[in-house]
């Protein structure tokens, strides 16, 4: 794996894979992860080794496939069109490992060689993945299933768009007043939190404490998303105060728990603080450090209103016990973070909550300096602009916050003790 990364190029293609070809994009509408592929960067096969390509496209995919995800694929534009063959390698080396998991496979302008020849190798190898593939004809279509906004489109997909349409209608996925999912956290639990954590929460976290420490791939699994509807339709109905996790189960829980913190109006880190994070201290070099910055700088800025606190110490309190069983559910505290992160932002700004949550795994490695003077090559790997940094970022402090719980929540837990006793 690591020459392979490495190559004759210092890890300069491996890095291009990453940043350019295969893209985090967020979560889709189910709060599964989301990448995107972009058939116009294909780099020209007579520079690129496409056998090696294959191997790293496979190492990016590896992040990912552990969990339920989502992969749209921009066909348009494409300079350099792979081979048959190499497709069809591409689709056997790509095994049960990747499709298993993958709930949908969209394809986006997809050219008519491409869908007769996907179509034919999905009937004759696997026809139930054959279900996962959405042919998608527009950038308005494509808005009706996943939440466009969050994807970084190129130009050259844009500008083939216009063959296909005039304008593209992005929705509104507008909601009826709630009394649980979407409103403010200060109006559900006062404050200071003297309301207590909102029925959604404290239902689930009851539920999961009892019953899923042990539960492999926890967080990981989206059930259906008529299930989940079905859950808000309790909880939003009028004088029903909770649900009973029993009759859904454990993955049902987890994904509702997901669900409400994703859908506050004010994210849990709001995009003002994004700085802050990124200042905090490496906890793989100074671990003591980084969650005394956390407990006594993070925490209270993210702490406006101050329930914001306690909710934290109760999610976190359940991800820590789930943790302590990961020799049984698979689940540590970096697959906890990698799960949770996305939930907690939302800015004006996707590319940048993305860079927040990115759980990218290659290090930005050293690369080649070309002379500026050079004329503008699609043969040269352009990595200018890309957004790889090694600085802490969401998924950094998510696991911090799990790994030293009790040392970055300990005043949180007292207040909350103290609230309880003069109440």
């Amino acid at each position: 794996r690591e020459a392979t990364i490495a190559g004759n190029d210092g890890g300069e293609l491996a890095t291009y894979v990453n940043e350019k070809l295969v893209c985090e994009a967020g979560v889709d509408f189910d709060s599964r992860p989301m990448l995107a592929f972009y058939a116009c960067r294909l780099l020209n096969p007579d520079v690129v080794d496409y056998d090696r390509l294959l191997n790293l496209i496979q190492f990016r995919l590896d992040d990912f496939v552990e969990s339920d995800y989502t992969v749209v694929l921009f066909a348009a534009s494409a300079r350099y069109n792979p081979s048959i063959k190499w497709l069809f390698n591409a689709y056997r080396r790509l095994g049960r490992k990747y499709k298993k998991n993958l709930k949908a496979l969209y394809i986006v302008h997809p050219l008519k060689w491409v869908q007769v020849v996907m179509t034919a190798m999905n009937a004759i190898l696997s026809p139930k993945f054959a279900k996962k593939v959405k042919w998608i004809d527009t950038l308005s279509e494509l808005a009706q299933a996943v939440p466009i906004n969050q994807i970084n489109i190129p130009p050259e997909v844009y500008q083939f768009n216009t063959t296909k349409e005039a304008q593209i209608k992005v929705p509104t996925h507008g909601r009826p007043p709630s009394r649980f999912f979407g409103v403010p956290l200060e109006q559900l639990m006062g404050a200071h939190g003297e309301q207590g954590l909102p029925a959604p929460v404290a239902d689930a976290l009851d539920y999961l404490y009892t019953n899923a420490l042990e539960v492999p791939d926890l967080f990981r699994r989206t059930p259906p998303p008529p299930t989940l509807q079905k859950l808000r339709n309790q909880y939003e109905a009028a004088g029903h105060v909770s649900v009973a996790y029993a009759v859904w189960g454990e993955h049902v829980a987890a994904a509702v728990l997901k669900t409400w913190c994703r859908e506050l109006p004010q994210p849990i880190i709001p995009p003002q603080y994004y700085e802050l994070i990124r200042q905090l201290p490496d906890p793989a070099q100074h671990p003591d450090q980084a969650a005394v910055y956390t407990r006594d700088i993070v925490l209270p800025a993210l702490s406006d209103p101050p329930c914001v606190s306690l909710l934290l110490a109760a999610l976190f309190g359940l991800l820590r016990a789930v943790a302590d069983h990961s020799a049984i559910n698979n689940m540590t505290s970096a697959k906890l973070a990698a799960a949770w992160a996305p939930n907690f932002v939302r800015s004006s700004q996707p590319d940048v909550d993305i860079s927040m949550c990115s759980v990218t795994r290659f290090s930005e490695a050293p690369r080649a300096k070309h002379n500026s003077s050079d004329d503008d090559d699609d043969d040269v790997l352009d990595l200018s602009g890309g957004a790889s940094e090694n600085r802490p970022n969401v998924v950094t402090l998510a696991r911090l916050m799990i790994d030293q719980y009790q040392l970055i929540f300990k005043p949180t837990l007292e207040a909350a003790e103290a609230l309880a006793k003069q109440q």
